[in-house]
């Protein structure tokens, strides 16, 4: 017996070797100006411009990156054994969308061949936010699938997402500890040394000193309120935080 298992386990393991080589696959981020991939050929021009539209400013305004994915298929994507929402959280983890410190990416998923759809959401909603994922899936997007407009149906589910995003209870992106102590104390220094060279009459080198100050103050200002970079909502976020899936 202990001769014949070798054997017999040796042509299985040359059939299944190559099988084990094959990896899911994925989609290449879209560049910086876009917040698309359609490899599925679901998005128009327009409907793309619209996303565009909405993406850019909810991620300009609120450091949200939002992503819109069309695909044919899983399986056009070595991805026959993952369900929509493992496909979904791969990818959204394989993309990095959103940031370690402020992990609110969304990313909406289309497979058009399996028929079904997912909004996946990045770990710091924390789940909250299902019910909200939910009811865009349900009355914006699926819907529209149904009837075979899937342009208006992707563009209806940005628009839900946007406004989902922009929630009173949503958190806003919060600066480091030293930030604020560090702008005030900044803004007296540069308060004080005006009054100061107005009433001691001095010039010079005293101007340079407060203009380079200024210069680093807005500086530290505009980094922190446009904290985005020229690489888009990609920064290692991770997804987590629930979302919602539909079919039709």
């Amino acid at each position: 017996m202990k001769r014949i298992i070798p054997i017999i386990l040796l042509p299985l393991l040359m059939v299944l070797a190559p099988l084990c080589s094959f990896a899911v696959t994925f989609p290449d981020k879209p560049p910086s100006e876009h917040y698309y991939v359609d490899t599925a050929g679901l998005i128009n021009p327009e409907t793309g411009k619209r996303i565009d539209t909405k993406a850019a400013a909810l991620l300009g305004e609120e450091r949200i990156p939002l992503y819109v994915v069309t695909i044919s298929s899983l399986a056009s994507h070595d991805a026959v054994t993952y369900s929509i929402d493992q496909y979904a959280t791969a990818l959204f983890n394989h993309w990095g969308i959103g940031w370690q410190d402020r992990n609110y990416g969304i990313l909406l998923l289309i497979s058009k061949g399996d028929r079904k759809a997912r909004i996946e959401l990045g770990a710091d909603w924390g789940r909250k936010f299902d019910y909200q994922a939910q009811q865009v899936m349900d009355e914006l997007i699926v819907p529209a699938f149904k009837r075979g407009d899937f342009a208006e149906g992707i563009a209806d589910g940005v628009r839900g997402l946007d406004a989902m995003a922009r929630g009173l209870e949503l958190p806003k992106a919060k600066a480091p500890w030293w930030f604020l102590p560090a702008l005030i104390g900044g803004l007296i220094l540069v308060v004080a040394m005006i009054i100061n060279l107005f009433k001691t009459g001095r010039s010079g080198w005293a101007w340079v000193l407060l203009a380079a100050l200024g210069v680093f103050l807005f500086f530290i200002i505009r980094a922190m309120l446009s904290n985005t970079g020229s690489s888009g909502g990609f920064g290692g976020g991770s997804s987590g935080g629930g979302g919602a899936t539909g079919s039709w």
